[in-house]
C-alpha cells in the first residue's frame, strides 16, 4: 500500500557498524516541504538539540525519516501556542499526560492573561474613537449636562511644582504589578482638581492625576467616580485658556442654580491627532447639583 507521501522518498547510502544497507528517507528540503517550512527552521532546531535528523549521511546531509513527521508537528503545533523552545525541550525529555497538562495549563493562564490585555487596549481604543467622534458631532463652545457612570480611577497625587513625586511613582509601579497594566499611560488620564479651589477663582493647582481603569481586577485602593450628572464643556487651544473655560462653567452653574461638587476632571481628547497645540481639546467635566436639593455631599471614599 502507498502512502501519500512515498512519492517524497528519497533512497540514501547510511552506514551503520560494517552493515551497509539502504533505507528510504526524506531529505531535508523534502521533509520541509511536507511540513509547510523552511529548510532554516529545521538547521536551527537541529543545532539547539530540539529536533534531529534521524541520520545525517558521510556527506554531512541530513536525513528524515516518515515517522517523525507526528512529532514534528507536534513541536510546531506547541510553537503556534507561543511556546518557547526550552518549554519544548523540557516536554519531549519528560514526555508524559501530567506533564503535558501541566504545561497546557500554564498556557491557559498565560492566554487569559493576554486576553484580558488585549480586552483593555481595546476598551483604550473604543474610548479614544468615541473621543474623536465627540469633537466631529459636539459642539465644543457649548456648556451642557451629561448623565455619567460610575468609574473607577488609579489617582497620584501631585507636588507643589505639579510633577509626579518618587512615592507616586512608586504607587504607580505597585499598580502596574498588581493590576498587570502594561503601560499604564497608554489607557485614558487626566488630571483633577477640587471645585473648592474652582469656587475661590484658583484654576491652576491640581490635586491629582487619574488614569481610568476599565476593568479593575480588585476596586481596592482606586477612587470611585459617583455616577450623576455632570457639567461638561471644553476648551479648544493652550492650557492658559483654561481659567476662561472655568469662569463660564462658574457663571453657568450660578444661572442653573446649580452646586459643583467633587472635583474638576480635564482630560484631552485629541493628542495623538494635532499637529499645533492651537488644536488640542480640553474636556472638563465637574459633578453638580441643584442647590435646592438637600445635598450630602459625602466624600468619595476608597473602597
Amino acid at each position: 500500500m502507498l502512502y501519500l507521501h512515498d512519492t517524497l522518498y528519497s533512497k540514501c547510502k547510511v552506514n551503520r557498524k560494517d552493515d551497509e544497507f539502504y533505507m528510504k528517507f526524506l531529505t531535508i528540503k523534502e521533509f520541509a516541504k511536507i511540513h509547510n517550512v523552511n529548510t532554516r527552521k529545521l538547521h536551527y532546531y537541529d543545532d539547539v538539540g530540539l529536533f534531529s535528523p534521524k541520520y545525517k549521511g558521510d556527506n554531512g546531509y541530513r536525513y528524515y525519516s516518515y515517522m517523525q513527521g507526528s512529532e514534528f508537528e507536534i513541536i510546531l503545533a506547541l510553537r503556534e501556542l507561543s511556546m518557547s523552545l526550552e518549554e519544548i525541550k523540557a516536554y519531549t525529555k519528560n514526555r508524559s499526560a501530567n506533564y503535558l497538562e501541566t504545561l497546557l495549563s500554564n498556557k491557559v493562564e498565560e492566554i487569559d492573561k493576554k486576553i484580558k490585555q488585549l480586552k483593555q487596549i481595546k476598551g483604550v481604543l473604543e474610548e479614544k474613537k468615541s473621543n474623536l467622534n465627540i469633537l466631529k458631532t459636539v459642539d465644543l463652545n457649548k456648556i451642557e449636562l451629561v448623565s455619567c457612570s460610575t468609574e473607577y480611577l488609579f489617582l497620584t497625587s501631585i507636588n507643589s511644582e505639579e510633577e509626579i513625586d518618587e512615592k507616586a511613582l512608586n504607587e504607580i509601579s505597585n499598580f502596574e504589578k498588581r493590576d498587570n497594566v502594561n503601560r499604564i499611560f497608554n489607557t485614558s488620564y487626566g488630571s483633577m482638581m477640587p471645585v473648592d479651589y474652582l469656587e475661590q477663582g484658583i484654576f491652576d493647582e491640581y490635586s491629582h492625576y487619574f488614569v481610568k481603569i476599565q476593568t479593575p481586577k480588585s476596586k481596592k485602593g482606586l477612587f470611585k467616580k459617583e455616577a450623576g450628572t455632570y457639567i461638561r464643556t471644553f476648551c479648544i487651544g493652550e492650557w492658559s485658556n483654561l481659567p476662561k473655560t472655568y469662569q463660564r462653567i462658574l457663571q453657568f452653574a450660578k444661572s442653573n442654580n446649580l452646586k459643583l461638587v467633587g472635583f474638576s476632571y480635564e482630560q484631552g481628547l485629541n493628542e495623538m491627532a494635532i499637529n499645533e497645540m492651537s488644536e488640542y481639546v480640553t474636556e472638563i467635566m465637574i459633578e453638580c447639583k441643584k442647590r435646592s436639593d438637600d445635598i450630602t455631599l459625602g466624600e468619595n471614599l476608597r473602597e
